[in-house]
């Protein structure tokens, strides 16, 4: 995580929105806020009258799978060989994307996304650093990777959420499914500064997300309904 990259290794060739809905992605790691914002902004637009489907990433679909679970519930990578999970993640993303997220684009519909792209760099990543370690490189320097995210329809408005490591972490303790998790918050800080230098290449919006929660929702608003938010945002 410590290696310096070139910004043109962090930009994603995603394919372009042909439908006449929005998609709204929302990144950020474990503890920024993500789901809640997801919810907040769904209810907003359906109060206002946009028809809005939320969704997120990895999908039940790649939660439930054997490889996930060997990760996610047993921390076991002794089985797992990390680039089959890498895989495993975009094959989820692209099949999501084609049977679920496009198809709402057409039919008009406002997608917001808990996740996208970015969705397996996350603190899960801090406990398995050889899961970390291939995580990061796919997107840094594997051509694979880049590759496959012309697949991936562009985000008309992609936000990254930003936090303070402690901040994060008091709310992943709050969590009573998390309070074993042990984040380091120098690991935390370190994990979020590579998704911030990914987020500037790609035009994704950085937003400050450790204050009061309608301050965050106030914010990520302005920028999800303006009619330009794509210009000079957006690669």
């Amino acid at each position: 995580m410590g290696a310096v990259l070139e910004p043109s290794q962090l930009r994603l060739p995603f394919s372009e929105n042909a439908g006449p809905g929005r998609l709204i992605s929302i990144d950020g790691l474990d503890g920024a806020g993500k789901t809640t914002l997801v919810q907040e902004l769904a209810g907003y637009l359906s109060g206002v009258g946009v028809p809005v489907v939320c969704t997120r990433m990895p999908t039940d679909r790649m939660r439930s799978s054997s490889t996930f679970n060997q990760v996610q519930r047993l921390g076991n990578l002794e089985k797992v060989d990390p680039i089959v999970f890498e895989l495993e993640y975009m094959v989820d993303r692209i099949q999501h994307c084609k049977t679920f997220i496009e198809p709402a684009l057409r039919a008009g519909s406002w997608v917001i996304v808990d996740r996208y792209a970015l969705s397996s760099i996350g603190t899960l990543l801090l406990q398995l650093p050889s899961l970390g370690r291939a995580a990061i490189s796919a997107i840094a320097s594997e051509l694979w990777f880049r590759d496959l995210c012309r697949y991936l329809v562009r985000p008309d408005v992609a936000l990254l959420l930003q936090v303070d490591p402690q901040t994060a972490i008091a709310r992943l303790n709050n969590r009573k499914e998390e309070l074993d998790r042990n984040i380091n918050a120098s690991d935390y800080a370190e994990l979020q500064r590579f998704l911030v230098a990914v987020a500037e290449v790609n035009g994704m919006i950085l937003v400050e997300a450790s204050g009061p929660l309608p301050a965050v929702v106030k914010t990520c608003r302005e920028f999800v309904v303006k009619p330009n938010a794509r210009e000079g945002r957006q690669v």
